[in-house]
This record gives C-alpha cells, structure tokens and sequence, in this order.
C-alpha cells in the first residue's frame, strides 16, 4: 500500500507499526512511521510501541528518544506510555532514572510490578514496602509475581526469615506460590547451608503438584 502511494490513516499506521514490532521487524516499522511523518503526526501508542520494540531490542538510547519525541509533540504521557518506559528501565538495571518518571497518579498494576521487581533487585526493600503500602490506599492488590519478586530479592540477600514471611502472608492471602517462588526459596536456603529445610521445601512443593523444568 506504502508503495502504490495509497493513504493510510492513523489507525492503520499504528496497526502496521505494531504488528511489524511484534514480528521483530523494528527496522521496516521504523521505515513506516518514517513514511508517514510525511503526512500525520504519530500518536502516543506509536511513540510507546516504538519504545517497547526499542527496549526489548536492547536500544535504550532510541527507546528515550521516542519517549523524549513523545513530550515534544506535546503528549502527556499515559499509563501505557509510563508502563513501556518504567518496565524497559528496570529490565535495563536503570532503576535510579525510573524513580524521576514514577507518577502515583499513573500507576497501575503493571507499573508497580515493573518498579517493584527492579527494586527487588536491588535489594531497596524498605522502598518496596513503601509502594506497596502506596498500592493498597489505590486499592490494587500484590499479585504473584510481585510476592514472587520480592522473595527472590530476599533470597539473594539471604534474609530467609523475611523471605518466608512473605510466602506464608501470600498464602493466607490465597496466592499460590508458583515453580519461581519455590526455587527461589530452596536456592535460598541450599546457599545458606541448611540443606534439609531445603528438601523440605522442596517437598512441600512436589506435593502441591509443582514439578521442575526438565
């Protein structure tokens, strides 16, 4: 359609743009927002998939552009927009540069399992039980994989105690640990020495019907 000069509009420029990111086709998606440029202005979600592509491709300095290239154009930017950068950031170990983009106003679920996760990482735990209290007066619960997170990054700092508070409070809270939590645990537990609490646990997790990878 590029080709024959036949007008697309904004919509179906933001379909192309993100069906050619989800094929890992981030060189001819660029070539299209490059096309239409020309004629329309890129919306928000084409500036935040651009971004998402970029980031999942290890281009974090592209990736801030389009975001820069977003605020120039005079966008606010929205959940969406927020989620790709702060998620793209943490995964890229730039948890210091996430802080400065962090809106409460903004966040959901998603931006606080991102955070959380890279906080978790970093070991900033006393940060983690902030946003979390943060989560609860905005009324959005921990899921698994925030619980999940948090217990690994306890693991790695060896505190155990805490590590296994939080898997029983997601229990009672009718979470079910997952493989990632279990294995979390019994790396925990196998560096710290105490090898059979680490079978016990181990199975505890056989026995909820969670078997490892093969």
């Amino acid at each position: 359609m590029l080709a024959r000069g036949i007008g697309l509009d904004i919509v179906t420029y933001g379909a192309l743009i993100s069906r050619l990111c989800a094929a890992n086709k981030l060189e001819i998606a660029v070539e299209v927002e490059d096309h239409m440029v020309n004629s329309l202005s890129p919306d928000n979600m084409i500036f935040a998939t651009l971004a998402r592509a970029y980031f999942k491709a290890g281009n974090l300095k592209a990736a801030l552009d389009e975001y820069k290239e977003s605020l120039s154009q005079g966008f606010e930017p929205d959940v969406v927009t927020l989620t790709t950068l702060i998620d793209g950031l943490c995964k890229d170990g730039h948890l210091n540069e996430v802080k400065g983009h962090f809106s409460k106003s903004k966040a959901n679920e998603v931006v606080y399992s991102a955070l959380i996760d890279g906080m978790c990482k970093e070991g900033e735990f006393s940060q983690v039980q902030m946003l979390c209290k943060d989560m609860a007066e905005a009324g959005i619960v921990p899921d698994k994989y925030i619980y999940t997170s948090w217990i690994a990054g306890l693991c790695k700092q060896r505190d155990l105690v805490e590590a296994f508070r939080l898997k029983n409070k997601m229990v009672k809270e009718g979470i079910t640990p997952d493989l990632l939590t279990y294995s979390s645990l019994i790396f925990g537990l196998t560096n710290k020495g105490p090898m059979i609490e680490a079978m016990q646990v181990f199975t505890d997790m056989l026995e909820k019907g969670i078997t490892p990878d093969m």
